[in-house]
C-alpha cells in the first residue's frame, strides 16, 4: 500500500520521527489552519507535485484562498488531487536524501545522498559518488561503524544521527514497510527533520495491515480516493550512455535496478519511469519512448510492482506495443503485485520472458546480452 504524504507523516509521528507541524485540508473554504506563511502541498499518489505547481507558499489569506482552490482542482500526471497538506514553513540549513528499502535488493538497504531534494535516479546516473549504500542486518540493525560512516557523510554529531536512525529503523521494521523515503531530510538548528515522507507498506505484514486499517478508516472519513477516469501518458525519460533499456514504475526501484545491472557489468541506455499509478496507455508510452528513440538496444528490462497498478493492464500495454511495432529486441519483465497471475499469464502466452524475482530477471537479461 502506497501512503499519501500526510499518512506517511502520521506514520513517522507514531515512531517519534520529527516532522514539521501540519494539518490535512479537504475543503478550500476551511479557515487558514496555520499562521502565515505556510506551505500547501497537493496530496496525490504520484511524484512531480512541485514541478506541476502542486506545492505553494501561502503568505497571506488571499494567497491561501487562491492556491487552495487552484490546487484542489488540479490533476497531476492524471491523478486528481484529493486533499491538501498545510505545513509550517521550515528553513533547513542543509537537505539530504535518505531511505531504507527492500525493493529490488536481497536485504534491507539504507541509501543516503547529500544531494537532497533532487530526483535520486538522476543523482545515481550523474553523480554516483554522491550516494552511500549500507546493507542492514534485519536482526542486529545498522552496526556502529555503519552509523559512524553515515554521520561523517552528514557532518552531524554522532548522537543526533544515532537517535534518528534508531527511530527510522523501528519505523521500517516494526511498521512493516518495504520503502521508507525522506526527500528532503532537512537539518534544522542542527536537528534532523523529515520534510517529506514516501512510504510503501507490505500488504502481507501484520503490523502494516493494522496500520493500513487505521488509515483506511481515516481516508473514508475524509474522502474516498478514486483514480481519475483518464490518466496522463506523461512519463520521465532519462537518456544515458549504454545499450540496455530500463523501464520502472517507480524511481527508487528503478535506481536499485540500475545499480544491479551495473554490478552485472551492463550499461543502461535510458531510464524511463512510469511515475506511480499508471494505466495501459502509460505503459505503452513508456515502451514508445524506450524503444522508439532510435538508439540501438541489446535488451530491455521492465520492472513493475503492483500496489494500485494492475499487472494485467501493464501486460496489455507492453504486448500491444510489441505487436504493433514488431519488436525484435529481447524484453525481460519482472512483475509482482496486484493481478500478477493474470499479467504473468498474458505475457507468457505471448512468449515474453517474464519473472517474479528481480535478481533472477536481471541475471537472465545479462546472459542474453553477453551471449549475443
Amino acid at each position: 500500500m502506497n501512503l499519501f504524504e500526510y499518512e506517511g507523516k502520521q506514520f513517522f509521528r507514531h515512531f517519534s520521527l520529527p516532522v514539521p507541524q501540519s494539518m490535512l485540508l479537504t475543503d478550500a473554504e476551511q479557515p487558514a489552519p496555520l499562521p502565515f506563511p505556510f506551505v500547501l502541498k497537493a496530496q496525490v499518489l504520484t511524484g512531480g507535485r512541485g514541478k506541476a505547481g502542486g506545492v505553494q507558499v501561502c503568505r497571506d489569506q488571499a494567497a491561501y484562498a487562491e492556491q487552495a482552490r487552484r490546487i484542489l482542482a488540479m490533476e497531476i500526471k492524471g491523478h486528481r488531487v484529493h486533499g491538501l497538506l498545510a505545513e509550517a514553513m521550515v528553513k533547513p540549513e542543509r537537505e539530504f536524501y535518505l531511505s531504507i528499502t527492500l525493493q529490488g535488493v536481497q536485504r534491507p538497504t539504507l541509501i543516503f545522498s547529500p544531494q537532497g531534494g533532487m530526483e535520486i535516479e538522476t543523482v545515481a546516473a550523474t553523480q554516483p559518488d554522491q550516494i552511500l549504500r549500507l546493507e542492514i542486518d534485519p536482526f542486529l540493525r545498522l552496526k556502529g561503524y555503519q552509523k559512524k560512516r553515515l554521520a561523517q557523510w552528514m557532518g552531524l554529531p554522532q548522537p543526533e544521527v544515532d537517535a534518528f536512525l534508531e527511530k527510522l529503523q523501528r519505523a521500517f521494521f516494526e511498521g512493516g514497510a518495504t520503502l521508507v523515503e525522506i526527500n528532503p531530510l532537512g537539518v534544522v538548528d542542527g536537528k534532523l527533520v523529515a520534510m517529506d515522507a514516501k512510504l510503501v507498506l507490505d500488504d502481507h505484514n501484520r503490523a502494516a495491515k493494522a496500520f493500513e486499517a487505521e488509515l483506511e478508516e481515516a481516508r473514508s472519513a475524509l474522502w474516498q480516493y478514486t483514480p481519475p477516469a483518464h490518466e496522463a501518458t506523461t512519463v520521465t525519460y532519462v537518456p544515458l550512455q549504454g545499450d540496455v533499456g530500463l523501464i520502472s514504475d517507480g524511481a527508487g526501484t528503478g535506481m536499485l535496478t540500475l545499480d544491479l545491472l551495473t554490478d552485472l557489468g551492463l550499461d543502461v541506455a535510458c531510464f524511463t519511469e512510469l511515475g506511480g499509478m499508471t494505466s495501459e496507455e502509460v505503459m505503452y508510452r513508456a515502451m514508445e519512448l524506450t524503444l522508439g528513440s532510435g538508439r540501438p538496444l541489446k535488451a530491455v528490462l521492465i520492472v513493475l510492482i503492483g500496489g494500485f497498478n494492475r499487472m494485467d493492464n501493464m501486460a496489455r500495454g507492453i504486448l500491444r506495443y510489441v505487436r504493433e511495432h514488431q519488436v525484435t529486441v529481447p524484453i525481460f519483465t519482472r512483475m509482482c503485485g496486484t493481478m500478477e497471475e493474470e499479467g504473468l499469464a498474458l505475457m507468457r502466452e505471448a512468449g515474453m520472458k517474464t519473472y517474479y524475482d528481480l535478481t533472477e530477471t536481471a541475471q537472465a537479461l545479462c546472459r542474453q546480452v553477453k551471449e549475443g
